[in-house]
Formats: structure tokens, C-alpha cells, sequence
């Protein structure tokens, strides 16, 4: 387990108020291994870190707390609804964050509804807050999304001819590809072609060379951080002219991207949840506090996590830390304006659960991920 969520569990433990089988308690479900785990981990350690904060500063009253207990839910679904199941029958557990993959999501969602426990997912898909009200998502729909980033490529980076790469098995990196697609067409910009990779391929060269040809300025790239990142790396070795901008989502604002692209991915543009360093003085004393606890910077996941804690806190403190899981899922449905580390600082839930946040263009400059400016 990592620093933080060691430091983190260890501060909730010394408080030890109620027993546990009395405590009010939130379950942090989080990929901690497997695919999703670039995520997963650094989300894992800002939630820790927003309710080791909560209850160090007695926000849920005066000799109040909440628990919290970290579970790994490895990416894979089967892990997922077993912890979902247990977690559940715990009735002083009061919701459940995660899980991390989008894969996972809809099936961990689909329990909590039967279950009638909040489940609070990373994941953006629509379809999970449609399927009943115990199910949220955390990041915003596809469409809202990529509405920055095509507005970005459009109109800031004025590109007129675009491809597109995505992973073809999981449904939001499809969604994602697609929503970028429909608004650069609404924006007058061409889409090309619309090329298809798996999660596990690791050999591009085929399809670098093909896109290398193709009379593009633009290219945008729907992927893991890490698999991104060897796009990109075998699209500059099979000459990809360098006038062609390339663009991602925010699974590229990973340290997992340019450790693996190397130098290629120099000047890459990226979606952001998380600006480095902060954008404001709630977001600038996340960024140290942080650093002080772990030890290193927080990342996107990190800042995303942390941000997705502090709803669930919000949440608990309207409805009352001991209430019952349907006053917490309402108080959750309710959420508006809660102080964000991510996007514009504002985080709210519209429209049937779907969360508005805002969202920043980075691009890689001299290694690392920095505040797009022209």
C-alpha cells in the first residue's frame, strides 16, 4: 500500500471513536492493480487524503468520524462485485467509491441498484446513472468532455483535417473518440479515418506507417496513458511529419505518458482535470499538502480523487454522517458547487447525476504537462 493511504489509514485508526461495526464508514474501491491502476492508485490516495483531512478537522461534528477502508478492485469485474457484496451487507457502510475502470463500472452500478447502495464510479458513461438512482458517475459525459478539447483544436489550433485512434473494446474510449469526431465536424474540421486498436496491442507499427500517409494536420488519440504513450513514440519513428498536432484525453495527463513516449510526445496536447501546481489557493495548498504527505507532487488521479472525496464528504455532512444510505445517495444527487481542485474549482451534479467540473488543455513542454498558453 502507498505512503499516503498508509499515513492516511493510520490517522483514521487513531481516532478510534465508535467500534467499527458502529462507525460510519465509506469503502474506497479503487484499482489499485491491473490495467487501470495508472488511475486507480493516485485516485485511491486523494480520497484517503480528503477524509484523513475531514476527520483531522472534525467536520462531521464534534467527536465525530468516518471510517474509511481501502479495497483494490484489480480492474476486474469479478473482484469488484464480490467487494460490492460484502461491502453491502456491512449496514454502517454508507457508499462505495469505485470502481476505477469504465469496463467495471456499469456492473458494480447495476449491483449497487439492486443492492440500493451508492456506488460513485470514475467512470463518465450516462448509461450508469440511467440505470437507477444508486449509481454516479465522477467524470463528465463524453460529449461535455471533449466539448474543450474540440473547441481547443478547432478554433485555438484552427486544425481542418483530422484522424482518430481508440481502443476498440472498451466503451468509453470508443464514446470518447466519437464525441470528439461529432464536434470537430460540427466545428467544419474533416475527419479522415477512424483507426481501431485493442487495450493489449503494443506493435503499431503497421498502423503508424498507414497514418503517417494519410493527409491529416490533426490527430486525436482515445487510449490508456501508457499505450498512448507507444502510439505516439512508433507514429515519430514511422515519420509522422511534425506539423501534425496531436491530442489526447485525460488519461494522458499520467506520468505513465511520457515515460513511456519518451521524447516523442513533446508538444502534445492533453485534456487535464488537474493543472500542476494548482490554480487557485484552495487547489495551490492541495498541491502541497499533498507533497508533504506523499512525498511527490499529486497528479491528475490524485487531484481527481481527492476532488470526488470531497463530494462524498459534502454529501455526508448534509445528510448527517449516521444517516441511512437513502439520505446519503439524495444528499449526493444533490451536490452543487462543492470547492474543487479539478477544472473551473467548481464540481455540482445536473441534470439526473451528471457532474459538471470544468476542465484545462495541458501540453507536454520540456517533459512535463503545463497550462496550455499560446
Amino acid at each position: 500500500m502507498r505512503q499516503l493511504l498508509a499515513a492516511a489509514g493510520g490517522a483514521l485508526i487513531a481516532l478510534a471513536l465508535p467500534t467499527a461495526a458502529e462507525q460510519p464508514t465509506v469503502v474506497i474501491m479503487q484499482s489499485l492493480t491491473g490495467p487501470a491502476a495508472f488511475m486507480g492508485a493516485g485516485v485511491s490516495e486523494g480520497m484517503a487524503m480528503a477524509f484523513a483531512e475531514a476527520n483531522e478537522k472534525a467536520e462531521f461534528g464534534a467527536g465525530k468520524s468516518v471510517r474509511v477502508l481501502v479495497e483494490d478492485d484489480a480492474s476486474d469485474r469479478t473482484q469488484a462485485l464480490t467487494l460490492i457484496t460484502r461491502h453491502a451487507n456491512a449496514p454502517e457502510v454508507k457508499m462505495i467509491l469505485g470502481p476505477t475502470s469504465g469496463a467495471v463500472a456499469i456492473a458494480g452500478a447495476e449491483l449497487g441498484n439492486r443492492l440500493e447502495l451508492p456506488i460513485v464510479t470514475l467512470t463518465n458513461n450516462l448509461e450508469i446513472p440511467a440505470a437507477g438512482p444508486w449509481g454516479f458517475i465522477s467524470t463528465q459525459p463524453p460529449r461535455q468532455m471533449m466539448s474543450y478539447l474540440a473547441d481547443f483544436a478547432a478554433d485555438t489550433r484552427k486544425v481542418a483535417r483530422c484522424s482518430t485512434v481508440s481502443i476498440k473494446e472498451i466503451e468509453v474510449y470508443v464514446a470518447l473518440r466519437t464525441a470528439f469526431e461529432d464536434l470537430v465536424r460540427e466545428k467544419g474540421v474533416a475527419v479522415v479515418a477512424s483507426e481501431s486498436v485493442s487495450s493489449s496491442d503494443i506493435d503499431f507499427s503497421t498502423l503508424a506507417t498507414k497514418i503517417a500517409g494519410q493527409d491529416i494536420d490533426c490527430l486525436f488519440i482515445s487510449s490508456m496513458a501508457a499505450q498512448g504513450g507507444n502510439i505516439v513514440r512508433q507514429l515519430r519513428e514511422a515519420g509522422l511529419d511534425d506539423g501534425i498536432e496531436i491530442f489526447g484525453m485525460n488519461t494522458f495527463a499520467s506520468p505513465e505518458f511520457t515515460q513511456t513516449g519518451g521524447g516523442a510526445t513533446e508538444g502534445v496536447y492533453m485534456l487535464a482535470d488537474w493543472v500542476p501546481g494548482g490554480l487557485n489557493e484552495f487547489s495551490v495548498a492541495f498541491a502541497r499538502n499533498y507533497e508533504a504527505h506523499a512525498g511527490r507532487a499529486p497528479d491528475n488521479w490524485a487531484a481527481l480523487g481527492y476532488t470526488i472525496g470531497r463530494v462524498a464528504i459534502e454529501a455526508m455532512k448534509a445528510a448527517g454522517p449516521e444517516s441511512g444510505r437513502d439520505a446519503i445517495r439524495e444528499a449526493l444527487s444533490a451536490t452543487r458547487d462543492v470547492a474543487s481542485v479539478i477544472g473551473n474549482g467548481s464540481y455540482s451534479y445536473v441534470d439526473d447525476r451528471s457532474p459538471v467540473s470544468g476542465s484545462n488543455v495541458v501540453q507536454i513542454r520540456n517533459g512535463t504537462a503545463v497550462l496550455y498558453t499560446e
